[in-house]
């Protein structure tokens, strides 16, 4: 376990650092490119993400998930994703240009052949990278994605500047897999062959076919706003919609590689043990609540100011959009576990049910209720949000022996911080309200961690013992708080 914090606190600070230089590089963007030339570039890239779950055909999950690994089954799953994502570069190259003939947007060909590039390189990296996690080698990780993360900013901004348009961030997608490819060369693990073999491709093919369906249905419903908007409306929606769904979605950023890194390994090692994941499962529920929950609402409330420190005064369309995603992410964030623990159990199939009933209410939705504006097809984003959330009370309890009334209570505590949170937010908006955005902003993030924490700390919420071990590890404060 010891182990496992320090990788934690090692993939956050990594992974934080890595996401500073992406938002300054998306600051910097959304002032070089217009809406329109980002919008080219999410319509595509989210076509491309639907390629990635083929591409991984469950690999990632099944090296992190296997029992016991072997040289040969490790050569297996690299031979399983070389065939994978190779063929699925060349056929994403060979459509290219019928895809943007379909969007009616030329530029969508140039960016979806770059981006196809990617997939010839990405096998090298992934394998190295799912060992990495399995034994929560979180420093080798954190050099590997520096390299990446630095090649991705470099190329973006510089291409950018020089009038390259929406091919910039094609291009840096590249440089981004080629850099952090090369950099987890040095610590490849011995059980990994270099050379791709078929022998044993079968059971990573049976586990992958479940992992790919769930999968591909998340990335899918993930990409319905972009695809959906690009066909009924067009680029500037979607750019719009775009960069309201990653404003509050900066928080998943934040937190997502921590929370996620080395989950499914964690349950899967529960699972084999022979224990129920309702425990584990309860501590993440709270944990992850109590973190975004008053993040979330504080995001709702400076939506305005965030936008135009971030983005500036042409993107204050955002603002409105912004508001709503957050009480979708809302929803949505006591299941971020959900489909890792269906892994975990040996049941990837179980991951695709829940995904399948969201797409279906939210095409409905969209039939229903969207009637050419934003807001609108925003809304439609929530309440599919809203009502999923008893659909997935219920499978917890069937599939995880996750009773009702533990996962209610594992998200009490949380509500109360959140409510302390927005109130002091609100108070804070109000007496700030005419000032600068820089300024605002400055106001409440000075604020808000100090709230938190004490909210964190009156209501006891299960956080408060991750909190505590933290701080004594700090030799001040440790002698500090045993009076010597």
């Amino acid at each position: 376990m010891a182990n496992l914090r320090a990788s934690l606190l090692i993939t956050f600070l990594s992974s934080n650092g890595a996401t500073a230089v992406q938002l300054v590089v998306t600051v910097i963007l959304a002032r070089l490119l217009s809406p329109e030339e980002i919008g080219i570039y999410s319509m595509t890239a989210v076509m491309v993400s639907m390629a990635h779950i083929f591409r991984d055909f469950g690999v990632a999950s099944y090296l992190q998930r296997e029992k016991e690994l072997t040289r040969e089954s490790v050569g297996a799953a690299f031979g399983v994703l070389i065939a994978t994502s190779w063929t699925i570069a060349v056929a994403m190259f060979s459509v290219s240009g019928w895809v943007a003939v379909f969007f009616g947007q030329p530029g969508i060909q140039s960016v979806m052949r770059v981006l196809a590039l990617g997939f010839v390189f990405i096998p090298f990296g992934a394998i190295t990278n799912s060992l990495l996690t399995r034994d929560y080698r979180a420093k080798e990780q954190a050099y590997a994605y520096v390299a990446g993360t630095s090649a991705y900013a470099f190329t973006a901004v510089w291409l950018a500047y020089h009038d390259f348009g929406y091919m910039s961030m094609a291009w840096a997608n590249l440089a981004n897999i080629v850099a952090t490819a090369l950099a987890f060369v040095p610590f490849r693990p011995k059980v990994a062959p270099w050379l791709p073999r078929l022998r044993g491709w079968r059971k990573v093919v049976n586990f992958g076919a479940g992992a790919v369906l769930g999968n591909s249905l998340n990335t899918v419903n993930n990409a319905i706003p972009d695809l959906l908007l690009g066909k009924l409306s067009g680029p500037h929606d979607v750019g719009i919609m775009s960069r309201s769904i990653s404003t509050p979605n900066m928080l998943n950023q934040l937190l997502g590689p921590t929370v996620n890194y080395a989950v499914l390994p964690y349950l899967s090692k529960t699972h084999h043990a022979g224990e129920f994941l309702s425990t584990p499962l309860a501590r993440a529920v709270a944990y992850i609540t109590v973190v975004m929950w008053p993040a979330l609402a504080v995001t709702h409330i400076y939506a305005q100011p965030i936008i135009q420190f971030l983005y500036g005064d042409q993107w204050l369309e955002c603002v409105p959009i912004v508001q709503q995603v957050c009480l979708m992410f809302a929803a949505v964030a006591p299941f971020l576990f959900n489909n890792a623990a269906y892994m975990a159990i040996g049941r990837p199939y179980l991951t695709s049910l829940p995904t399948l009933l969201d797409i279906g209410l939210k095409a409905v939705g969209v039939a229903m209720l969207y009637d050419g504006t934003l807001r609108s097809f925003a809304w439609v984003l929530v309440l599919s949000s809203l009502i999923m959330y008893p659909v997935h009370v219920y499978l917890l309890k069937r599939i995880l022996h996750f009773q009702r009334r533990a996962f209610l209570l594992a998200q009490t505590k949380s509500l109360l911080v959140a409510a302390v949170c927005a109130s002091v937010a609100l108070i804070a908006h109000h007496f700030t309200l005419g000032m600068h955005a820089a300024l605002q902003l400055l106001v409440i993030a000075l604020i808000a961690p100090v709230v938190w924490l004490l909210s964190v700390w009156l209501v006891n919420a299960p956080f408060r013992h991750e909190l505590e071990m933290m701080v004594t590890r700090v030799p001040f404060v440790s002698r500090l708080i045993r009076g010597h």
